[in-house]
């Protein structure tokens, strides 16, 4: 156990001193092409560049939340459909629906909570 506690410390000093710090340019901009659009994200010192990036991130997570959403109440619906009078089928479905609902909800009450802490968040703009 020792030899490995020592191995893992011997690999984490070596990459510390073969690594060198990178420091950014005063202002820099990156070009990103995420689902087809493309976006430049630029930092001026002020955390600007941090706040596009999670706007796009945020983005891509409310379609991601929005079809995972459509695809499980269809899949439930189905489910519900197709349980043919056995109770615990329709249980089943009817439980799939409600956790779908309840994460739709506490997925809109984090979108507030993040626009109620970033008063120029702005996603979709």
């Amino acid at each position: 156990m020792k030899r490995l506690i020592l191995s893992i410390a011997a690999i984490f000093v070596g990459f510390s001193l073969v690594t060198t710090p990178v420091f950014a340019a005063e202002t820099s901009c990156v070009q990103t092409a995420i689902l087809g659009e493309n976006h430049e994200v630029c930092d001026d010192g002020e955390g600007s560049g941090i706040k596009h990036i999670l706007e796009l991130v945020v983005e891509i997570m409310t379609v991601g939340v929005g079809i995972l959403a459509t695809i499980g109440i269809s899949v439930a619906g189905v489910q519900y459909l197709t349980a043919g009078g056995s109770e615990e089928q329709t249980r089943k479905a009817k439980r799939r629906i409600f956790e779908i609902v309840i994460g739709l909800a506490a997925y809109v009450l984090i979108y507030a909570l993040l626009y109620f802490l970033l008063p120029d968040f702005k996603p979709f703009s």
